[in-house]
């Protein structure tokens, strides 16, 4: 018992990261499933770590580096949503993004002198040598987005559910709010990249706000309980990998999917009843 106390307090810095991060992605997740746009989060972080990977080959300044994939994602959101844009299937967009940045990314690997440790940080995630830099950076990022789009959430509701009612009243003019979501929900996923991997970044998008959805009507109930749903899942996952020497991103992504799993099962038991 002493042993796995003193090897947790060895990688506390990695659970501060992942109760702040996950917080803020199990909230991000919402506003994607709002827009009916949840599994652009599976092209998302893979695009933006590919821009991280581009970007680190012109520049070392880590400010630099993700502001430019903060404009891409950004860009990339605002097109795939705008209405004068060339309209594409949902599942088109998101394996074209998906498709396009994976075989970017491993081609920009291929060509690095550390494509071993490029690979691992960007598919697995590197949260468990996180240092107390990486608490500053997730925190200075994560913490405002959260804020911002818990503040203005009941605005963002009606831009995103009902966008047209929204244009009329003067909600989204100049799609402001539109915009100031996507900021967050990219700056988000960015910094979170580099932690938890584009695995982890993905699940802690989907499965909090799939997992609460069938059981949850109200939208308050479901913006508090998805962050503590994404914090008991990280720690948990975090503290499997630890104690059975396994990848953290994939052990995070493991424990979302039981929970998921196991809510689906209850959920089917109820209707049978």
């Amino acid at each position: 018992m002493n042993e796995i106390l003193e090897s947790l307090k060895f990688f506390i810095t990695a659970f501060y990261v992942v109760i702040i991060a996950s917080a803020s992605l199990s909230n991000s997740g919402i506003f994607l499933y709002q827009r009916r746009s949840l599994f652009l989060g599976a092209a998302l972080p893979q695009i933006a770590g590919f821009g991280l990977l581009l970007s680190a080959l012109f520049t070392e300044n880590k400010i630099i580096t993700y502001a430019i994939v903060l404009v891409l994602c950004v860009l990339i959101l605002g097109w795939h949503s705008s209405k004068g844009s060339v309209r594409l299937e949902n599942d088109a967009f998101i394996g074209i993004g998906f498709a396009v940045s994976m075989a970017g990314s491993l081609l920009i690997m291929a060509k690095s002198n550390a494509e071993t440790h490029a690979y691992e940080s960007m598919f697995k995630g590197g949260i468990l040598a996180s240092v107390e830099n990486d608490i500053f950076y997730t925190a200075a990022i994560c913490i405002p987005a959260l804020l911002l789009l818990t503040i203005f959430k009941r605005r963002l509701l009606m831009v995103n559910m009902a966008p047209v009612q929204a244009e009329l009243n003067g909600l989204n003019k100049w799609r402001i709010f539109e915009y100031l979501q996507f900021i967050c929900i990219s700056a988000t996923i960015i910094i979170s990249m580099e932690s938890l991997g584009t695995m982890g970044t993905f699940a802690f998008l989907l499965f909090p706000v799939i997992t609460l959805c069938p059981f949850v009507k109200n939208a308050n109930c479901l913006f508090f309980l998805c962050p503590i749903l994404g914090i008991i899942a990280g720690i948990s996952g975090l503290y499997v990998s630890i104690e059975y020497d396994l990848p953290a991103g994939p052990s995070i992504v493991g424990v979302l999917f039981i929970i998921w799993l196991v809510a689906m099962i209850i959920k089917k038991l109820q209707n049978l009843l």
